[in-house]
This record gives structure tokens, C-alpha cells and sequence, in this order.
């Protein structure tokens, strides 16, 4: 049993998950062009919907004030300049997300990481399983692993979004096998277990 902690939990400012190499989820470059096409949905549907003949004006309002409520709603998560990642590389570390909205993920040492394989979570969602080196695994270690959305004792289980679980596999293995260091500025919070 190794001594240091090879699993921890870590939480990311929106400053540096925007330095961390996305490997699964939704990129801030795919959340601006889904936020621009919504932007130009609402107008052309506020357009068509004000100039439409016969309309009573109370459902124009209505219709008008739900696109911009929708709209700011969106907006204000501001997920656009952080996307969703759900799988990141980030200096010595793979991280799958545990919890989303407080930017928390279950990261492992790449050095441990021996393997990444194509998975299926019940029902039906595409994942990466990546399996971990039991011999550097401490008691600790396991238990933050438990803690993980998808708990395994020698496995991390992250979802592959909007991309084929074969290439995410690859971008892991890419990602173990490089020393990709991401330019931080702020440093990591890492969560007391």
C-alpha cells in the first residue's frame, strides 16, 4: 500500500476548469454555439410570433416574456464560459465529475489509471471505465472512490457525452500516457474527506 493519496476529491473554480483539458462532456465552445442558436431561435420566433396577423396581444407578450425569462434563465447559470465537463485531464490527474454544480470531481493519479474500456451504465448511458492499480490504492483512496457518482473499489466510471465512448477511451489513454500540464493560475481546493 502506497502511503500518498492517490485519489482525492477536488473542487475547480469556473477560472480552472476553463484550463483543464475537457476529455468527455460539453465544451464552452459547444455551449456558446447551443446559447447563439438559441439566441437566434427566440428572435426569429419573437419575430414571427409580433408580426403575426391576428394574434391577441396578451399571448405576444406572454410568448415574448417566456423566450426572455427562458433566456436570462439560461444566462444566468452561466454555464456558457465553463460548459459541462464530465471527464477532465488536469496536470497528473484524471477527474470525472461528482457533482456538477459544485464543480466537484473524483480524481485519480494518471500514473494508477491501467486501463480505459467502453462501459454502459444501466440503462442506457455511455461511460469510460477506467480501471485503477489496486496495489497503490489505500484505504482512503477507496473510500473517496466509493463517494464517486458510479462507486467502484478499483474502477472510475465517468460518462462519455457527445462523443463516442471508443474515442473518449483513447483521449484517457492519450492523456495517461502525456504529460499535459494545465496553465493554473488559481490553486486547487481540494474537499476534506
Amino acid at each position: 500500500m502506497n502511503s500518498e493519496s492517490v485519489v482525492e476529491l477536488r473542487n475547480y473554480e469556473k477560472s480552472q476548469l476553463k484550463q483543464v483539458s475537457v476529455i468527455s462532456g460539453i465544451s464552452p465552445n459547444a455551449m456558446r454555439r447551443v446559447f447563439g442558436g438559441w439566441i437566434l431561435f427566440a428572435a426569429l420566433v419573437g419575430i414571427i410570433v409580433s408580426v403575426a396577423p391576428d394574434l391577441d396581444s396578451q399571448f405576444i407578450g406572454l410568448t415574448l416574456f417566456v423566450l426572455v425569462a427562458f433566456t436570462i434563465v439560461m444566462f444566468w447559470q452561466s454555464r456558457i464560459s465553463e460548459g459541462w465537463p464530465a471527464i477532465i485531464c488536469d496536470d497528473d490527474y484524471i477527474g470525472v465529475v461528482r457533482d456538477p454544480v459544485l464543480r466537484e470531481y473524483v480524481c485519480v493519479k494518471k500514473s494508477i489509471i491501467t486501463d480505459a474500456q467502453p462501459s454502459l451504465i444501466k440503462p442506457n448511458k455511455k461511460a469510460v471505465e477506467m480501471s485503477l492499480d489496486t496495489s497503490a490504492l489505500s484505504e482512503t483512496d477507496t473510500a473517496i472512490l466509493k463517494q464517486a457518482v458510479w462507486p467502484r473499489e478499483d474502477k472510475l466510471i465517468g460518462l462519455a457525452h457527445f462523443k463516442r465512448r471508443e474515442e473518449a477511451c483513447e483521449s484517457v489513454m492519450w492523456c495517461v500516457n502525456h504529460n499535459t500540464k494545465a496553465v493554473r493560475s488559481v490553486p486547487i481546493r481540494r474537499v476534506p474527506t
